[in-house]
């Protein structure tokens, strides 16, 4: 009965930016955690099929993904994640932009996205985290 109770655990988080959604859904299912979902995924790259950026991103753990789990021990504990493509541009009018190589180091891209976080919560207003490639030296 316990392990019925167990199993039966399944999660759905929803995350919405504030964005128009549009018509365009990513569906990622059995995307991969680690030991119980403290090892997370790897990131999800979405944006040439959202290129007026994210309206929802939506996570959740089905009663299979809980049983392949349960079986594994927590070793591998896969997630659904769909993502909805908001509709129109990315820039909203007035939007604050954080911008973010691509390949800065972990610490960097944690803080920008800190400091973006602290500024749609001191605005109450979303922000468009933008992640640039390194432009080439040519010198």
């Amino acid at each position: 009965m316990v392990l019925g109770l167990v199993l039966s655990g399944c999660f759905h988080q929803v995350v919405q930016t504030g964005r128009t959604p549009g018509t365009t859904v990513v569906e990622k299912p059995w995307t991969a955690t680690w030991l119980w979902g403290l090892v997370p995924a790897s990131p999800i790259d979405v944006t040439t099929n959202c290129p007026g950026g994210i309206a929802t991103v939506e996570t959740k753990q089905s009663f299979m993904n809980g049983l392949v789990g349960a079986l594994t021990l927590g070793i591998f504990t896969p997630r659904d994640v769909k993502v909805t493509c908001a509709s129109g541009t990315a820039r909203g009018s007035g939007m604050k932009v954080f911008l973010v190589a691509r390949e800065a180091s972990q610490h960097d891209q944690a803080q920008v996205m800190a400091d973006a976080i602290a500024e749609s919560a001191r605005s109450h207003q979303p922000v468009l985290i933008s992640f640039q490639q390194e432009v080439p030296n040519t010198k």
